[in-house]
């Protein structure tokens, strides 16, 4: 069982904003990110928390005229317990945007404030609900300190990809949706995992074990509906992850968005 303790600010996690190097001369935009820190053993959530937690949000306060984009979000990493699984993060995270000056904007500095609400968890969860905010000199060209442009440039290569270096169709069935993944490269073919994560959740049963099977140059992936299904599924929105079984154990994570026509 979870059990969840009321406290609003905590020392086992803290949040903080990055900027990334810009240049006025070339874009009017800002790389940002607010970087959590967690100590051991703790982890926040992903945009879909899966069975427990909640997902993270985050609340920009910013001077009118200049927008944010969405987040950026790396893939997250799946934890499971007593047959349940949720999505996050341990022991760092970095959540990307990018703000957009216009060019009728007069000031030579920005103050930007972010609400931050998610819950950290262990065997117990927190409330983690942080306010962080920064002020950012608009000059011609910043340069942001070696470390927070090598992380920021780390946490791009590992968000998922836009581009896909395949197709896909999807098959609606009774239980679940039958995903085939075809005209794979070869390397996308020596995984030992894969597995769909939804943007949404209540429509599939979380989990990071799903069925799939190799035939020639294509995967079909088995995605079953979780056995209260919230909503009736009109499209397919998430992200795919291919798990490698090298030394790194890396993996290879793509974003997908197909329109499904199903009466399910």
């Amino acid at each position: 069982m979870t059990i969840y303790l009321n406290a609003q600010q905590t020392s086992v996690a803290n949040a903080k904003i990055l900027v990334d190097s810009f240049s006025f001369e070339k874009s009017r935009v800002i790389p940002i990110g607010i970087l959590i820190d967690l100590e051991k053993n703790w982890h926040i959530y992903w945009r879909n928390s899966g069975d427990s937690g909640m997902p993270t949000s985050i609340e920009y306060d910013l001077p009118e005229g200049i927008t944010v984009s969405q987040i950026q979000w790396p893939a997250p990493k799946v934890f499971e317990f007593d047959g349940l699984a949720s999505f996050g993060y341990e022991k760092q995270v970095l959540l990307i945007a990018e703000l957009n000056i216009p060019k009728n904007f007069k000031s030579n500095s920005v103050l930007i404030t972010a609400k931050l609400k998610s819950l950290i968890c262990r065997d117990v969860c927190i409330p983690f609900n942080a306010n962080v905010s920064k002020e950012i000199k608009l000059t011609n060209e910043f340069l942001a300190e070696e470390e927070i442009s090598k992380l920021l440039s780390q946490t791009r290569i590992h968000l998922p990809e836009i581009k896909n270096d395949f197709e896909l169709s999807v098959v609606p069935e009774e239980d679940n949706i039958i995903l085939t993944v075809m005209n794979l490269n070869f390397e996308l073919l020596k995984i030992n995992s894969l597995y769909f994560l939804p943007y949404e959740n209540g429509i599939f049963k979380n989990t990071a074990m799903q069925n799939f099977k190799i035939k020639d140059d294509k995967i079909e992936l088995i995605v079953e509906y979780d056995q209260f299904k919230s909503a009736k599924l009109k499209e397919l929105f998430g992200i795919l992850v291919f798990h490698f079984n090298d030394a790194a154990q890396s993996q290879k994570v793509y974003e997908i968005k197909k329109q499904i026509n199903t009466n399910n």
